[in-house]
């Protein structure tokens, strides 16, 4: 939370002595449509989670409001425990994942694209960890194309994760853009090639298409709301 704090603080003194403004809207929740989740196989995953941070900045309180929203990839992770079902009692599959979070500054100013990438990579490590997944490391920068023609900046990012004793190669990316008066900040985490299963005397190739996954969260990103 220190390096967040280092960069919005700079933005909140601008919105003090610029705007006066000191109000911070509410943050509501990321949202993709039901109909586009259900074309995809994803679904949400728990409920969405609300936090309020406030900042004492020259003896006035101010806030920052942020929501948050997780979703998977169901259909991808009933195939692999089909596929894996038939070797392992594997009982807990990762899948490919969405963490979408909306964050509003006072005056509802959007942060800067460059800040937030900076931000979120500090946020990598701990979130690879969480996740399971080893050697997650950048390895290039993206524009992603969005709805109303415009493009959101994102970082790449290249590890792996284990089932069982297998290695299942990963990609993942941070990407941010600014939506009504709020930003927006979304990581996805997807398997990306074909992977060897092996349990006991059994060895097989599990087949993943990764280009399709990749096409498939852009196209959920472009509906995110």
């Amino acid at each position: 939370m220190r390096s967040v704090e280092l960069f919005i603080f700079p933005l909140l003194l601008l919105v003090i002595v610029f705007s006066g403004c000191l109000e911070t809207p509410v943050a509501a929740p990321p949202h993709i449509d039901e109909n586009v989740l259900e074309e995809c196989g994803w679904v949400q995953i728990g409920d969405s989670t609300s936090r309020s941070k406030t900042f004492d900045i020259g003896g006035k309180e101010i806030k920052i409001n942020t929501a948050t929203i997780n979703y998977g990839d169901k259909s991808l992770e009933e195939y692999l425990m089909r596929q894996v079902g038939e070797y392992s009692n594997v009982e807990n599959i990762s899948t490919a994942r969405i963490v979408a979070m909306r964050i509003v500054l006072p005056a509802g100013i959007p942060l800067p694209s460059q800040v937030v990438l900076e931000m979120a990579s500090t946020q990598v490590k701990d979130m690879a960890v969480r996740m399971n997944i080893k050697d997650f490391h950048k390895i290039n920068t993206t524009q992603l194309p969005l709805k109303n023609g415009k493009t959101a900046e994102a970082n790449v990012y290249s590890g792996y994760t284990t089932l069982g004793n297998n290695n299942v190669p990963l990609k993942g990316m941070i990407a941010t853009w600014g939506a009504s008066g709020s930003t927006l900040v979304v990581t996805a985490v997807y398997p990306d090639k074909d992977f060897v299963f092996e349990a006991g005397t059994k060895k097989v190739i599990i087949n993943i298409d990764g280009k399709a996954e990749y096409k498939e969260i852009i196209k959920l990103l472009q509906h995110i709301e």
